[in-house]
C-alpha cells in the first residue's frame, strides 16, 4: 500500500487525503492544528463553492450540508462609480446552486470522515527542516499550507505571477438581518463594483454553530474610498463604518443593511496579500521532493471567488494524478507534469482574477451588454462556475467584439 503525507488540512489537503483514503491508500495529514482547534479557531474566508466543486465533494460523501445551508442560485452584478452613481445593473440566475460553509465547522467534520475510514491526523507544527525526514518515510510528500512557512520553500513563478504588492485590502464580516429582520435568506450572489475603489460581495453563509447568516466580503483598493478600516478592531465596528462608506460610495446598496447586526463581535476578517504562482516541487537534496498544492503554489486574489473551487478541483486532478501512476516513482517529472496538466484549466482562473481587478474596456463593454441581453449574462455568470468558458472571448478586445457582435446578431434575428 503506498503511503501519502499531506501538510496541511485545508480545503485542498483534506479533499485530497479523503479522495485517496477511500481509494486504498495509507494516507497521514499533519496538521499544525487539531479538529477542535480549528472549530474553535478565529474565522477563516467565506469560500463559496460553485456547482461544479460542490459536485466533486458529493462524489466522495463531502457534501454534509446540503440540506441545512441556504444555497445561492443567481448572480446580482451591478458596477458604479466612486461618485456613488449606479452605472449599470446584471441579473442572471445559474445553471445551478453554489453555497458557502464556514471553513471550521468544514474541515471539523471532514478530519473525523478522514480519520472514520482509517486515516492518520497528527498535530504538529512542522518546519522545513523535518520535511526531509517526512520524505523517507513515504512514498510521496504534499505540502498544502496555504500561505506559511512551508509555502515559502517554493520558488515563485515569476512569468505566472505579475502581481508585486496586494491589490486590494480584504475585509470580511459575518451579519445577519440583512434584508429582513431575523430571515437572512439569501438566493444570490451579489457583487457591488466601484471603479477605482473596489467591490462588495455578499452572499448566504453557514456558521459554524448552525446559524445561517451572510457574509460580506469588502476588497478595498489601497488608498481608495473604500479603504476605511484599519483601525477597526470588531465586526461590529466594522459594519457601522461600511454602513458610513456605503452611504457615499454605493449608496443603493445601503438600504439593506439598515437591518444588519453582525452575529458575533469577533467574526471578521482583516488582511492583505500578494497573488501569486509558484514552482509545483521543492528539491530537498537529490533524492528528496516534495510536491505543491493548492494556495501553496497557486494563490489568488478572491475577488471572483476561485480560492476554494480552484482548490478542491486542484484536489482532484492530483487524487486521479496519483492513482494513474500506480505503483510508479514520484518525482520531479511527475509532478511537473501533474501540475501543468492542471495548470491547463487554473491559468483561466488566473486571467479571470486579473482581468476583475482592473477591468479593460472590453469587459465593461460585455457587462453592460449583459445588462439587457440574458444570454450574455448567462455566459458570464456560469463562468464563476467554469472559468475557462469565458475564453477566448473574454480575453481581449478582438475576441469579445466578435462575441457581442455574434450574440447581438442572434437576439436581433430572434426578434
Amino acid at each position: 500500500m503506498r503511503r501519502i503525507a499531506i501538510m496541511g488540512a485545508g480545503q485542498a489537503g483534506l479533499f485530497l487525503a479523503i479522495r485517496l483514503i477511500k481509494s486504498g491508500y495509507d494516507v497521514t495529514v499533519i496538521s499544525e492544528y487539531s479538529a477542535e482547534e480549528l472549530f474553535n479557531g478565529p474565522p477563516t474566508g467565506a469560500t463559496y463553492l460553485f456547482d461544479d466543486a460542490l459536485q466533486l465533494e458529493k462524489e466522495i460523501g463531502l457534501d454534509l450540508w446540503r440540506d441545512t445551508a441556504y444555497h445561492a442560485s443567481a448572480f446580482h452584478i451591478n458596477l458604479g462609480t466612486p461618485g456613488g452613481n449606479l452605472d449599470f445593473a446584471i441579473r442572471s440566475r445559474t445553471s445551478k446552486p453554489g453555497a458557502s460553509i464556514d471553513q471550521r465547522l468544514k474541515f471539523y467534520q471532514w478530519i473525523k470522515v478522514f480519520q472514520k475510514h482509517g486515516g492518520k491526523f497528527i498535530v504538529s507544527d512542522t518546519t522545513p527542516s523535518d520535511l526531509l525526514g517526512c520524505t523517507s518515510q513515504f512514498d510521496l510528500v504534499i505540502i498544502s499550507s496555504g500561505k506559511g512557512p512551508l509555502a515559502r520553500l517554493f520558488p515563485k513563478d515569476v512569468e505566472r505571477s505579475p502581481h508585486q504588492q496586494p491589490a486590494r485590502k480584504l475585509v470580511q464580516i459575518h451579519f445577519n438581518d440583512f434584508e429582513q429582520p431575523g430571515h437572512t435568506r439569501f438566493t444570490s450572489i451579489t457583487f457591488d463594483a466601484i471603479m477605482g475603489a473596489g467591490e462588495v460581495i455578499t452572499g448566504p453563509f453557514y456558521q459554524k454553530d448552525d446559524i445561517q447568516c451572510a457574509f460580506m466580503l469588502m476588497e478595498c483598493v489601497p488608498g481608495g474610498p473604500m479603504d476605511v478600516f484599519d483601525d477597526c478592531k470588531s465586526a461590529t465596528q466594522i459594519l457601522e463604518r461600511a454602513k458610513l462608506m456605503m452611504q457615499s460610495v454605493i449608496p443603493w446598496r445601503y438600504p439593506s443593511l439598515n437591518n444588519a447586526s453582525v452575529i458575533d463581535p469577533s467574526a471578521f476578517l482583516k488582511g492583505s496579500f500578494t497573488p501569486v504562482v509558484r514552482k509545483p516541487f521543492v528539491k530537498l537534496n537529490s533524492t528528496a521532493t516534495v510536491m505543491g498544492l493548492g494556495d501553496t503554489v497557486i494563490l489568488n486574489d478572491p475577488i471572483v471567488g476561485q480560492g476554494g473551487n480552484n482548490a478542491i478541483k486542484m484536489a482532484h486532478a492530483y487524487a486521479q494524478a496519483i492513482i494513474e501512476h500506480g505503483d510508479n516513482i514520484f518525482d520531479s517529472e511527475w509532478m511537473e507534469r501533474t501540475f501543468e496538466s492542471f495548470w491547463a484549466y487554473s491559468q483561466h482562473v488566473n486571467h479571470f482574477c486579473d482581468l476583475f481587478l482592473s477591468p479593460p474596456a472590453h469587459v465593461i463593454d460585455i457587462l453592460k451588454a449583459a445588462e439587457h441581453n440574458p444570454e450574455i449574462a448567462f455566459d458570464f455568470v456560469s463562468g464563476f462556475n467554469h472559468p475557462p468558458g469565458l475564453f477566448p472571448w473574454l480575453s481581449n478586445r478582438e475576441t469579445a467584439s466578435d462575441y457581442l457582435a455574434n450574440k447581438l446578431a442572434v437576439s436581433a434575428f430572434e426578434i
